[in-house]
């Protein structure tokens, strides 16, 4: 079971999720131009109030499969900005899939960012993964953005992997070893 969280950024804090967070948090799921590169439709307030039951507590990590979701929130206080997803895709490989969502009236903060470096960097360190990874849509420009900045390199276009709203859509697939990450970081 996970019973830590990723430290804290300059500006902002990770913590499990609350209750109090469905509202927040259904506000951008529920979102069609969120869930364009979420790879599935939007989601309904029963699909949030799900989600947050299973990731408020603590959760179990060790099987491929295995994945946590912490809340992110401004250091210092509880507003539900985004979120971090971590997925185990092969345990016995240490490979780890990271997400991330920064709600809409927080976007171009560099907030995304933040929190993923701050995620990645825990996967490398308490989870100890060997490499982190993340797939995303094609159209997904922000995201690729953000895996650039973190010094994850794209390793694969997956032609036509997907089918989201109605088309056939490209996945990339972005990725960082823990010796590199760790190099940039120092």
């Amino acid at each position: 079971m996970i019973d830590v969280l990723p430290p804290d950024t300059d500006r902002l804090s990770f913590r499990r999720f609350r209750t109090d967070d469905l509202d927040p948090m259904h506000s951008y799921q529920s979102r069609e131009d969120y869930a364009q590169y979420a790879w599935r439709g939007p989601r309904s307030r029963a699909d949030c109030e799900r989600a947050i039951a299973e990731n408020s507590g603590l959760r179990p990590w060790g099987r491929d499969g295995d994945h946590v979701r912490f809340a992110v929130t401004p250091r210092g206080g509880d507003e539900l900005v985004g979120e971090i997803v971590m997925t185990l895709v092969d345990a016995h490989a240490a490979q780890v899939e990271i997400g991330w969502v920064v709600h809409p009236e927080h976007t171009g903060q560099g907030y995304a960012s933040e929190a993923a470096r701050a995620a990645i960097g825990f996967a490398f360190g308490p989870l100890g993964a060997h490499r982190v990874r993340a797939s995303l849509d094609a159209l997904n420009i922000s995201s690729a953005k953000v895996c650039e900045r973190l010094g994850m390199r794209l390793e694969a276009t997956l032609r036509e992997s997907h089918h989201q709203l109605g088309q056939w859509r490209d996945e990339l697939v972005y990725a960082v070893l823990a010796e590199e990450f760790l190099a940039e970081e120092s």
